[in-house]
């Protein structure tokens, strides 16, 4: 099932099934694999949403299923704000010149960070790119440096 399906439509795609599966005549009854197939439904879909129906008596007086997202609903390894705002703050500060210095910095001040999760939120906010440095020979040169 591709299409994205009403609440109703889901309660009914499982009652039908269950139906199915426990009907009163032994000789039209189907397994629930089978009744799945018929629909066009995966068994382990039928089995996820029977489960939420079965913690949520409520929806089925309503005669709905609602839609639950199965994505996680924050992103695990991303940096708090406050850490974030202040990886900023030290960059704009002209203390550091790299981000393997705010990396150790913080980890100084107790904030767990790796040198690499400092480097991708610096790109992000546009304070770590390509800039022109003056080169030992004299000469300009383009290279990685915090952008201020």
């Amino acid at each position: 099932m591709s299409t994205q399906l009403s609440a109703e439509e889901r309660f009914q795609l499982v009652q039908t099934i269950y139906s199915a599966a426990n009907h009163s005549d032994k000789k039209k009854r189907k397994t629930v694999t089978q009744a799945c197939k018929d629909l066009g439904l995966a068994r382990s879909t039928y089995n996820r949403w029977k489960m939420s129906l079965d913690e949520n008596p409520e929806w089925i007086k309503k005669g709905v299923l609602p839609a639950r997202s199965r994505a996680p609903k924050k992103n695990g390894k991303a940096l708090p704000v406050g850490v974030r705002q202040r990886i900023g703050d030290m960059a704009r500060s002209g203390q550091y010149a790299n981000p393997s210095q705010i990396g150790k910095a913080l980890r100084a001040e107790g904030i767990n960070v790796s040198d690499n999760a400092v480097r991708n939120n610096l790109e992000r906010a546009g304070l770590y790119g390509y800039g022109t440095v003056v080169g030992s020979d004299g000469r300009p040169v383009k290279k990685k440096v915090l952008l201020r």
